[in-house]
């Protein structure tokens, strides 16, 4: 090749490489600008490296809740603390309702609905700076449990989740007698399907009815409220009519007259409508804890639940993991499972215990705490930064 025609070539690569840069600057202006552009690739990347991130994320969040709750529902210590903690609160302020623990390793704080005040609270307490609602003490300093207390009812724990480093429980008997699970459908389900796994296997036999539709391996009745005398009712759908005197309900979508709403989001956390804003509960490993431990959960106290775990009744829970998720669930978003077919009904016992009263005159002066609301507003933070100011 001769030098000319080298020359040639080479005018000829740089002219094409000059018609590419004025061409591609044409078409950057009339989107806008290098500017512009260059923003819209970093947003494109950094879209692209979260939705690659966010399952790696999701996999340690459900790893991590699954030994925060692992830890703290298998030491049969702490339900009794729980329990001890709520009725020790009711006992330092008449006024008071409280109706949720979180449970830590060395300390429990109680959340009560109102006649919290302002005020000091006497020691061993201790007030959350950031969250009045919420009072501090240490498992140590619980001591023995203060007589009854507590409306004369014992509180019948159920876990919905973890705040940070503490298990989130709640009394049922506390709030309204409806308890609605709303929001992401599949998120809901699963928790509704480990709220019922805990009050079965925690409350005597004839005490549960967990409906049908609650759970696919779980043939129960369609009627929830057909059994007489039951305390609490598991419900795929809110009932058409009334519910019972002396009956609670557990529930898929909002029931009828008062109720208290769980709200789920896609994430896997869970809301307390009416209650705290920065109570969120992250309700992702729930299922699969629960799933875990269900047949070493203690029986609850002073509700003819003998000594010692039990199995459950309805809803048996095999221990290896790869059964225990629901058809159509992913891995993280596990619901309790039910293999064992359902055993025949079992008469009630002679001795029975007298279900919860009505909650229509219990709740009737409540200020406003875990009242149904108007409007779902947006979901708070978690409760663990509140806890950092108290301790």
């Amino acid at each position: 090749m001769s030098a000319a025609a080298g020359w040639f070539r080479l005018i000829g690569l740089v002219g094409l490489l000059i018609l590419v840069v004025v061409v591609a600057h044409w078409l950057v202006r009339r989107k806008g600008g290098w500017g512009a552009l260059r923003r819209r690739v970093v947003r494109e990347l950094t879209t692209a490296a979260r939705a690659f991130a966010a399952p790696v994320r999701t996999q340690l969040r459900h790893r991590s809740g699954l030994r925060v709750l692992a830890r703290l529902l298998r030491d049969t210590s702490g339900w009794t603390d729980a329990a001890t903690a709520l009725r020790r609160a009711a006992a330092e302020r008449p006024g008071a309702r409280p109706y949720a623990v979180l449970l830590g390793t060395d300390v429990v704080g109680v959340y009560v609905a109102h006649g919290h005040g302002e005020g000091a609270l006497p020691e061993p307490w201790a007030r959350d700076a950031a969250e009045p609602r919420l009072w501090w003490i240490g498992r140590a300093d619980l001591g023995t449990e203060p007589g009854t207390g507590h409306g004369g009812e014992a509180p019948v724990l159920v876990c919905l989740g973890r705040a940070g480093a503490d298990a989130v429980l709640l009394d049922l008997t506390a709030v309204p007698p409806a308890v609605s699970v709303t929001g992401e459908r599949r998120t809901a389900r699963a928790v509704l399907q480990a709220l019922a796994a805990q009050l079965d296997a925690r409350l005597p036999a004839g005490r549960v009815v967990v409906g049908a539709g609650v759970h696919p391996r779980h043939d129960g009745p369609t009627d929830v409220y057909e059994g007489p005398g039951t305390g609490y009712a598991v419900s795929a759908e809110a009932p058409e009519r009334n519910r019972p005197a002396g009956v609670r309900l557990l529930t898929l979508g909002v029931a009828h007259h008062t109720t208290l709403i769980l709200e789920a989001d896609r994430d896997g956390h869970l809301r307390l409508h009416g209650g705290p804003p920065a109570l969120t509960v992250d309700a992702l490993p729930l299922a699969r804890a629960v799933a875990r431990l269900v047949r070493t959960l203690p029986p609850v106290p002073g509700d003819d639940g003998g000594a010692g775990p039990r199995p459950p009744k309805s809803l048996g829970t095999p221990s290896a993991d790869d059964d225990l998720v629901e058809t159509g669930l992913s891995p993280t978003a596990m619901a309790v499972s039910a293999t064992a077919p359902r055993p025949e009904p079992t008469p009630a016992p002679t001795a029975t215990v007298p279900a919860p009263a009505p909650a229509a005159t219990e709740h009737g002066d409540e200020d406003g705490d875990l009242a149904e609301p108007t409007a779902f507003g947006p979901a708070g933070v978690s409760a663990a930064t509140a806890r950092s100011s108290s301790s």
